[in-house]
C-alpha cells in the first residue's frame, strides 16, 4: 500500500493505492479458503477446481477482497499518520471499478477526514469567566410584551346573533368552486380567519364582516393575477362559507 497525505488546516487528505498484484494475492487467497467448502454440481464436495470458481463467482469475490482492502488500508492510512478523526471519512474511488475487479488496474482512491486538534489540557481552577450582562429598559420590556400580546391574541366567544366585525375571529367551513366545480386545496372545515389580517385572497375577509354564528354566505372573488397557484392566477372563484 502506497499512502500520501495532504494537510489543510485540521483536514487530511490521503490518496492511497494498492497494486493490482497485491489484489490478485488477496484474490487467490479468498479463493483457496473458500473452495473446502463449496459444494456445486459436476465436482466432489471442496474438489471445485479455483479456475472453476473465478469464472463462475470472480467478479464477487473481487468485489469482497475490494472491501475488505478499503477497510484496512484507510484505518492503516490513518493509525500510520498519528491522528485522531472526528468523524467518518469520506472516500472517493479514483480507478476504474470494473477494472479493479476484473485484475486489471490498481486500486486507488483518495480518502478526506477531518481530524481532532491537539491541545494542552487547562486547569480548568484558574479559568475565569467574565459573564455578558445586558441593561433592559422597562420601555423595551413593555414594547416586547405588548409584540407577545399582538402575535398571541385571545377571542371571546360572543352571541349567536351578534354579527362579525373587522378583527374577529370567525370560524369558517368553505368550499371553493370554478364554473361550479371544486378545485384542489380550495376547501377546509372549521379553519380559524381573523376578518381584516389580508390572509385570504383579496375581498374575501370583507364580504363576511356582517355575518351570524349558522350563516350560510356565497364569497365572490377574484384570485390575482401573480397568484402562486397559476391555474387559479386571475380566475373568478365562488367559495360557498
Amino acid at each position: 500500500m502506497e499512502s500520501v497525505e495532504t494537510v489543510e488546516g485540521l483536514s487530511r487528505t490521503y490518496k492511497v493505492s494498492v497494486p493490482k498484484a497485491d489484489l490478485q494475492k488477496r484474490f487467490d487467497e479468498r479463493i483457496e479458503e473458500i473452495r473446502p467448502q463449496m459444494n456445486l454440481k459436476g465436482f466432489r464436495p471442496g474438489k471445485v477446481p479455483a479456475s472453476h470458481v473465478k469464472k463462475m463467482f470472480g467478479k464477487d469475490i473481487m468485489g469482497e477482497v475490494v472491501q475488505a482492502l478499503l477497510q484496512e488500508t484507510s484505518q492503516k492510512a490513518i493509525e500510520d499518520a498519528e491522528v485522531r478523526p472526528a468523524g467518518q471519512p469520506e472516500m472517493k474511488m479514483e480507478s476504474d471499478m470494473e477494472k479493479v475487479l476484473s485484475g486489471d488496474e490498481d486500486l486507488s482512491y483518495e480518502m478526506n477526514v477531518d481530524v481532532m486538534p491537539d491541545f494542552e489540557p487547562v486547569d480548568v481552577k484558574k479559568l475565569t469567566i467574565t459573564k455578558p450582562v445586558t441593561e433592559v429598559s422597562d420601555g423595551e420590556v413593555d414594547e416586547r410584551l405588548t409584540q407577545i400580546a399582538e402575535a398571541n391574541p385571545q377571542y371571546d366567544k360572543r352571541a349567536k346573533t351578534a354579527k362579525a366585525r373587522d378583527k374577529d375571529a370567525v370560524v369558517i367551513d368553505f368550499l371553493g368552486k370554478l364554473d361550479g366545480e371544486p378545485f384542489e386545496g380550495g376547501a377546509a372545515e372549521e379553519h380559524t380567519l381573523v376578518l381584516g389580517s389580508n390572509s385570504f385572497i383579496p375581498g374575501f375577509e370583507d364580504q363576511l364582516v356582517g355575518v351570524k354564528a349558522g350563516e350560510e354566505k356565497d364569497v365572490n372573488v377574484t384570485f390575482p393575477e401573480n397568484y402562486q397557484a397559476e391555474y387559479l392566477a386571475g380566475k373568478e372563484a365562488v367559495f360557498e362559507v
